[in-house]
């Protein structure tokens, strides 16, 4: 019989969201180094990029992967975190931000996480609807995904562009080690 270890909700949300803000990075650098062989700007080339038309340009989805970091963290741990203005017009002021994120990951208390984790919240959904359901539930109905969502579609923009990253490129830091420390 195998030795099952328990993963706590703050386990899987801190390291899920950490692993995730190093893929961002891996991605952006690898973008400013194509931009570089290209002689483009990346800031003026890729950050208004969209994949069609109607969706969000690379800008908003950088600002939702970070933004959904200090969200989640706030739901899950019942503290307000100071909004950030979306005034990145630059990759190097996003990796400002994403460290940012990084840094409250690396400040959250994560007995406040999994001690609210069945506790049951609004959770807002647009301008008129709010649900009524447990941190758990919000996390993985609409935290992770959504994290995710915003992350996977940075790098498709990214790679729509040219930009030589591969499915590689995106889950390498999924695979790393990452040393979450314990509060």
């Amino acid at each position: 019989m195998s030795d099952q270890a328990t993963i706590t909700l703050s386990d899987l949300v801190v390291t899920t969201f950490t692993k995730g803000l190093n893929t961002l990075t891996h991605v952006l650098q690898v973008a400013e180094a194509h931009a570089a062989t290209q002689g483009i700007n990346p800031d003026t080339e890729y950050l208004p990029a969209r994949l069609i038309d109607d969706m969000r340009p690379l800008q908003f989805q950088l600002q939702n992967v970070t933004k959904h970091v200090r969200v989640v963290l706030g739901r899950l741990t019942g503290e307000e975190y100071p909004v950030w203005e979306d005034t990145e017009t630059t990759i190097k002021e996003f990796y400002g931000r994403i460290e940012k994120a990084r840094k409250l990951l690396e400040g959250v208390d994560k007995s406040k996480i999994d001690a609210r984790a069945g506790e049951v919240v609004d959770h807002p959904f647009g301008p008129n609807i709010t649900f009524k359901v447990s941190i758990r539930d919000s996390i993985f109905g609409h935290g992770l995904p959504n994290f995710y969502f915003h992350l996977t579609t940075a790098y498709a923009i990214l790679r729509s562009k040219g930009v030589p990253v591969g499915k590689y490129d995106y889950v390498k830091e999924f695979f790393a080690p990452v040393e979450i420390p314990r509060r």
